[in-house]
């Protein structure tokens, strides 16, 4: 069954004292392209998780965020105010206003707005120095979950898909029925045209051998029949490809591009309203089967 390029996946848990959240999100992409979102300071993992989705997705937009909090009952970081600098900006300010000619004081407003005033006693990368293996098994684990849940969403949206590429490729089927069977008289239909036609011109009979000749050489122009059967062998073959649980989206698209070929030939051999309107519904079945595999991986 074919899967969808469109899905969504989330897991949560704790990591070292820190509640997490993994998201991956994936949508339709001709190719494979990640957007990885982690804090910097896990930046090192991010190619075993992206080595961890490659496994499972082949093709499509892959978005991935995680998120982390400080488990509950957890303190935060200790927060530390510098008085030492505090002063010495008051006083860089002061002689600032004074050389420009400025009017009003300095405020503890204007101070609180210097963010180098704060820092945390705690660094930034409390996660870095942990042990690398066992950060990762644990990651892997949300991850894991999170594809799971993507896993199960793309095959849901691809039987929809599946579903709905059916139903246009049996309106495929019923079109071309019809138009062998318009095909297989256009040739008379045409001579008949054709002789009607230059007797008109000649006022007289026309030679029946030439005729003959003429409306052979014409009718082998006007034929359909080699485009109808290999349209009906495209259509098989893409039939086939629905049933696959392999990623497939590229050679549907292949022989998307080989179906509207043969409906553009048989459009343009066209010499009767019913095959050029038969011929459209082709085309027209086509473009909403085109649509679908857009989505599909």
């Amino acid at each position: 069954m074919i899967k969808s390029m469109t899905g969504f996946g989330s897991a949560a848990g704790e990591i070292k004292g820190y509640r997490a959240r993994l998201e991956i999100k994936t949508l339709n992409n001709r190719y494979r392209e990640f957007i990885v979102r982690v804090p910097h300071f896990l930046g090192a993992q991010e190619e075993p998780l992206k080595k961890l989705i490659n496994r499972k997705i082949s093709r499509g937009r892959v978005e991935l965020w995680l998120h982390l909090d400080l488990a509950s009952g957890r303190e935060g970081p200790e927060i530390n105010f510098s008085l030492t600098l505090a002063k010495r900006l008051k006083e860089i300010l002061e002689n600032l206003q004074s050389e420009l000619g400025l009017s009003g004081g300095i405020t503890l407003e204007n101070l609180l707005r210097l963010e180098r005033l704060f820092f945390n006693s705690e660094p930034p990368h409390v996660l870095e120095d942990a042990d690398p293996r066992s950060l990762w098994e644990d990651l892997k684990v949300l991850a894991e979950e999170a594809l799971e849940q993507l896993w199960n969403m793309r095959g849901n949206e691809g039987s929809l898909l599946q579903d709905d590429i059916f139903l246009h490729l049996d309106n495929m089927s019923r079109s071309l029925k019809e138009l062998k069977a318009a095909a297989t008289g256009q040739p008379a239909a045409v001579t008949k045209r054709y002789q009607a036609r230059l007797e008109e011109l000649a006022e007289t009979i026309v030679d029946p051998s030439r005729l003959a000749q003429e409306a052979a050489i014409l009718a082998e122009k006007l034929d359909i029949t080699e485009e109808i059967t290999r349209f009906a062998s495209h259509m098989k073959n893409f039939r086939a490809l629905l049933e696959l649980s392999e990623p497939v989206g590229r050679r549907m698209e292949f022989l998307l591009q080989e179906l509207l070929r043969e409906a553009n030939t048989m459009g343009s051999k066209s010499q009767s309203l019913q095959i050029t309107e038969l011929v459209l519904s082709l085309k027209s079945e086509l473009e909403k089967i085109r649509e679908q595999v857009l989505n599909v991986e």
